[in-house]
């Protein structure tokens, strides 16, 4: 059958095809909605290559609660029969996907693999798609994904992949509906005298256009529903009761289990597959569209699809538990309604999917099973419990607490003090990520009085540690190092290396934070870190990683910053620990500010904005950075809007790390454009934030920008570094700290106090790394004090270029142009692929396009390229 309007998307895919001849990989998103076409433009193309390259298909189901790593399942079988027995019997995630990466690499014949549907997918598989899609570029597989578009916007995992993912290793496209002259045609093909009622009915929906055509009533249905009815209802009973079991059944039947339903079916199903109403594949079978299976199984009574679902159930509690999903036994069971089953199989299933990192999965299964448990059971209290830890691990905050509060009832009625304290503490932990700070601090203390009697446990030294984590996140360093030092006392006495690891840190943090000498902050952070990687305590590791990098940046030490942030993502993308490589990535964003490498900061900053997953704690790094460099460039529209967000969502967090950054790009902003200063905020900040008496590298950078806009400093605070001997007037010596330490643009602005030469040095510098607007505006103070031959500005090759490009992003777009992929561009320049990938980012950001090919063609057009 011919594919109307598809040529544009099957060239795509032939050309990326292509590149697997070169053993470059490739992942093409095919999005768009029910019935547009999609699995039919895969299998067209997919009939090209057959027998030229080894394809493996798989499918996410629509199933109350997917089935965790489905699709791996489905390719298993397929490619290698051991990987079935791994996917059973491994929770190891990252040896799952690094075996299926093996699979998928070994010599031969290229790889397509096809995931359907990947709107319903679970969790760990769209997790197992990033790790695939960030190491497709090193085999030679094309992994080919389809998706419904207006699912994806509802589905928040899905929604943030396409952010996450670097941009240059997929290709996303959203197939469209067929045109009016497309149905026109094809309406005549038919025999009709125009395809105008057809489209009126259909807006070219293929699927509603096809069905429609094809008559299976006479004439226009109104409703294809109708239309798909009229051929159920034209068929005999037993094929009328597959087609109903079939249409609850989202994952499909296999052969066996149609046998078991009813020995006749497969004497019905050689005609329903000759007509391609129903398809096999991998020896499962299915109806062609999702659409047959809604319009039947909402066709149905009620009671109709309770007996079947209860029918399916039964045939799947009598397989070997190793043979069923437990995710769809508790589907069937539900829709069932047999509560004994769903109460005593959810939390087996919810734990499996836990096990497998689908925590969203895990979370909803765990509700599940306390909807469906007895009141009085005393294992409830585990359930919530659970409930609260996913829903935690999956930012679902508010149910997290909600879980969790019922926890601390249950445990205070039956009074058992040690689980009322431990249950306090976990409660702090969440309502410091709902942004509640002094709810926070005090559950953290009520936690501790609970557990303050009796003998030294293992919950007092977590309540202990707890609170000195709260401490040093809210800049309170006698705190910290009270609360710190109490649990690793503790720690130490009980020999639990988890909690001596937890505590290590908060002490260390706050040591490095607040100190003219980082060496001891330091030694207690990497004792943290190495305690950890020796007990395989992965979050642990994580977060030692993290505020190693985060404070190795606070005090302008970017190479111990990058050293810990390259050693700390690669530990967490390891191991899918998103939180901490969404915090590492914030923090390497500040790196790419603060050493001049802006394109580069901008395309990071664009990306971490992008994913909807980001907590407010990095969306706030992200959004300073932007802010700071739209205001250095003279966007200033867009810089007031996100300094306004970011001033709206600080506070929130109550603590200096957050709202600080914020308050010094207003101040920043207010310096270069005039305008009114952010007094009140100020006003606010520095009566609640300047108390401390202790160094602070947080409060002299604010008091460094107060320093500038000429707004009176009352605190006493021992100021330090750069920054200080600026403020008293060292501009030299703070000129080399600043050149010394890889801060650019802070150089600049130091030579600004000193003499004229330095002056107009300073002056240049800022030009050549783009902050016109800050040029501009000093340009103006020194000509108002009487200087002369003041630098123009950028100099020829930046002016020569109308989008601004760097010599940098210039070159790699002579690569682009040459057709060079990420890897061979990276070899060339003797960069990472990943800055490759920014660098790209930067130029369609610049360039205004939205593929390599667009942007090769538009600085052609701008006389970039030749």
């Amino acid at each position: 059958m011919e594919l109307v309007e598809r040529d544009a998307y099957l060239s795509m895919l032939a050309e990326q095809y292509q590149h697997l001849v070169n053993g470059v990989g490739h992942t093409v998103f095919l999005g768009g909605e029910a019935g547009v076409g999609k699995t039919s433009l895969v299998n067209r193309f997919l009939e090209g290559i057959a027998g030229k390259a080894k394809i493996y298909t798989g499918a996410c189901d629509s199933l109350f609660t997917p089935r965790p790593l489905g699709p791996l399942y489905d390719i298993a079988g397929q490619l290698d029969r051991s990987l079935l027995e791994l996917l059973r019997n491994e929770k190891d995630r990252a040896l799952i996907f690094t075996s299926f990466l093996q699979a998928l690499s070994t010599p031969g014949a290229p790889v397509v693999l096809v995931f359907e549907d990947i709107h319903w997918a679970d969790e760990a598989t769209i997790d197992f798609i990033k790790f695939l899609a960030r190491r497709i570029a090193r085999i030679p597989c094309l992994f080919l994904l389809t998706f419904r578009d207006e699912e994806a916007n509802f589905y928040i995992p899905l929604k943030a992949l396409f952010g996450e993912l670097p941009a240059g290793l997929f290709t996303k496209r959203i197939v469209q509906r067929l045109s009016r002259e497309a149905v026109d045609r094809m309406a005549l093909e038919k025999g009709y005298a125009s395809g105008k009622e057809v489209y009126a009915l259909t807006s070219g929906n293929p699927f509603y256009v096809t069905e429609i055509l094809a008559s299976y009533s006479p004439g226009i249905p109104e409703k294809v529903k109708d239309a798909i009815l009229t051929v159920f209802h034209g068929r005999d009973e037993t094929t009328q009761a597959l087609w109903e079991f079939l249409s609850i059944l989202p994952s499909g039947i296999d052969y066996k289990k149609a046998e078991q339903i009813d020995p006749h079916f497969p004497k019905g199903l050689e005609h329903c597959m000759r007509s391609g109403i129903i398809v096999s594949k991998n020896d499962f079978l299915y109806f062609k569209h999702e659409l047959y299976r809604i319009a039947i199984e909402e066709s149905m009574t009620p009671y109709r699809r309770k007996s079947l679902h209860h029918r399916i159930l039964q045939i799947m509690l009598d397989c070997p538990v190793e043979f069923n999903n437990l995710s769809e036994v508790v589907h069937h069971a539900r829709l069932a309604d047999d509560r004994a089953t769903v109460a005593r199989l959810a939390p087996q299933a919810a734990k499996e999917a836990a096990a497998l990192g689908a925590h969203l999965q895990a979370s909803k299964l765990y509700l599940t099973a306390i909807e469906y448990t007895d009141p009085t059971d005393p294992m409830l209290v585990e359930l919530y419990e659970r409930h609260a830890y996913e829903c935690y691990l999956t930012n679902q905050i508010a149910p997290a607490i909600a879980s969790q509060q019922i926890v601390l009832a249950m445990w205070r009625e039956r009074k058992v003090k040690l689980r009322e304290g431990d249950t306090l503490r976990f409660l702090s932990r969440l309502w410091w990520f709902s942004g509640h700070r002094e709810q926070s601090i005090a559950l953290a203390r009520e936690a501790i009085e609970v557990l303050e009697n009796g003998f030294p446990t293992r919950e007092r030294a977590l309540a202990y540690s707890n609170l000195a984590q709260l401490s040093m996140l809210a800049d309170d360093p006698a705190n910290t190092l009270l609360w710190g030092n109490k649990a690793i006392d503790l720690a130490q006495r009980m020999d639990d290396q988890e909690i001596l690891s937890h505590a290590l840190n908060n002490v260390g943090a706050v040591q490095i934070k607040f100190s003219n000498d980082a060496t001891e902050g330091a030694a207690k952070l990497q004792e943290s870190l190495a305690i950890a990687l020796k007990n395989g305590l992965h979050e642990h590791a994580a977060r030692a990683y993290t505020n190693l990098s985060y404070s190795y940046v606070l005090i302008r030490q970017y190479k111990k910053a990058t050293t810990f942030f390259d050693e700390g993502l690669k530990y967490c993308e390891e191991r899918d620990l998103k939180s901490w490589s969404y915090y590492m990535e914030s923090e390497r964003v500040k790196i790419l500010l603060d050493t001049g490498a802006w394109p580069e900061a901008e395309a990071l900053a664009l990306s971490l904005l992008s994913n909807a997953l980001q907590p407010i704690t990095t969306k706030i790094g992200a959004i300073v950075t932007l802010a700071r460099l739209k205001t250095r460039r003279g966007e200033f529209e867009e810089a007031r809007q996100l300094i306004e967000e970011g001033k709206r969502i600080a506070p929130q967090t109550s603590e200096a790390q957050r709202i600080v950054p914020v308050l010094t790009a207003a101040m920043e902003f207010s310096w270069i454009t005039g305008e009114p200063l952010p007094l009140e905020e100020l006003k606010g900040v520095e009566e609640s934030l300047f108390f401390q008496k202790d160094t602070s590298w947080h409060y002299t950078a604010l008091a460094y920008w107060m320093h500038k806009c000429r707004l009176p400093l009352t605190s006493n605070i021992d100021f330090v570094g750069p920054f200080r001997l600026e403020m008293e007037g060292h501009w030299k010596a703070a000129a080399e700290q600043w050149e010394e330490a890889g801060c650019r643009y802070e150089h600049a602005l130091a030579l600004l106090g000193g003499d004229e030469k330095h002056q107009k040095l300073g002056i240049l510098l800022l030009d050549e790394m783009g902050a016109t607007a800050t040029s501009e505006m000093l340009k103006l103070k020194l000509k108002g004090l009487g200087m002369r031959n003041i630098p123009r500005g950028p100099r020829e090759s930046t002016r020569n270029n109308p989008a601004q490009l760097t010599g940098r992003q210039i070159e790699i777009l002579n690569l682009l142009q040459g057709g060079a992929p990420n890897k061979e561009i990276a070899d060339k320049l003797f960069i990472s692929p990943k800055t490759v990938d920014h660098h790209i980012s930067a130029i369609l950001s610049k360039l205004e396009v939205t593929s390599r090919a667009k942007a090769v063609l538009e600085a052609q057009k701008l006389g970039i390229l030749k």
